[in-house]
């Protein structure tokens, strides 16, 4: 497997995956001090501690990379299995589920390092400038950044699962505007749950729960789908 996803590394183009991963972590840079400096100029009592900080934080990095997992999606695994490479792929001498596989885990791994990365040094950034020079009127203790890697964990495994049942709707329309379409309405609502319930850890266990689930689902169907199709 390993060897295979080194293949299909070497044919993937991922600077422009490496450019919107930087630039989403700039803008949560930017997001994470911009609503710090509003709450404190105008004086919004919810928003002048560093955990609602955070979990807005976090918010914005479950869209930014929701959206990237799905686009790496729509063009690794919707646009190659239904388009002209589909006589290509179905002819390398590995099995069918190998190559699928590969393409999953590629897109998997670079989501969730860039995920972590992006968010830890945003919030990091932020966590040593207001040891120096705070901008928030609170205290930050252990608790806060235990919890605020907790939620990310928690939304890493939720964006896993958003991404590849994006995948699979996208995938079963044909269609690479299905599976952003579908990304954008489930980021949605998933936000809504976890702006809802964040810290609540009934509520990540459930979400944690349903994303393996989904995800499970989904790459078990899809595998059996891609063995048996045929080039048409």
């Amino acid at each position: 497997m390993t060897k295979l996803m080194k293949l299909e590394l070497e044919r993937i183009n991922l600077r422009p995956y490496f450019i919107s991963s930087a630039i989403s972590g700039i803008v949560l840079l930017v997001f994470t001090y911009f609503v710090a400096y509003v709450a404190q100029a105008e004086q919004e009592v919810q928003f002048m501690n560093y955990g609602n900080i955070f979990m807005f934080t976090g918010a914005i990095s479950i869209i930014l990379f929701g959206i990237l997992s799905a686009t790496m999606y729509a063009k690794l695994i919707v646009e190659e299995y239904s388009g002209k490479r589909l006589a290509l792929l179905f002819s390398y001498p590995v099995g069918r589920k190998k190559t699928f596989m590969a393409k999953i885990l590629i897109v998997l791994l670079f989501v969730m390092l860039s995920m972590f990365f992006s968010t830890v040094l945003s919030v990091g950034i932020f966590v040593l400038t207001e040891a120096f020079s705070p901008i928030v009127s609170d205290v930050m203790t252990s608790d806060i950044i235990i919890t605020a890697f907790c939620n990310l964990l928690v939304s890493f495994v939720a964006v896993s699962a958003i991404g590849l049942l994006s995948m699979r709707i996208g995938f079963i329309k044909k269609s690479i505007s299905a599976t952003l379409i579908s990304a954008f309405i489930l980021l949605g609502i998933y936000g809504n749950i976890s702006i809802s319930n964040v810290g609540t850890p009934a509520i990540s266990l459930i979400i944690i729960g349903i994303s393996l689930i989904v995800i499970l689902i989904v790459l078990v169907t899809l595998s059996r789908k891609i063995n048996h199709m045929e080039v048409e």
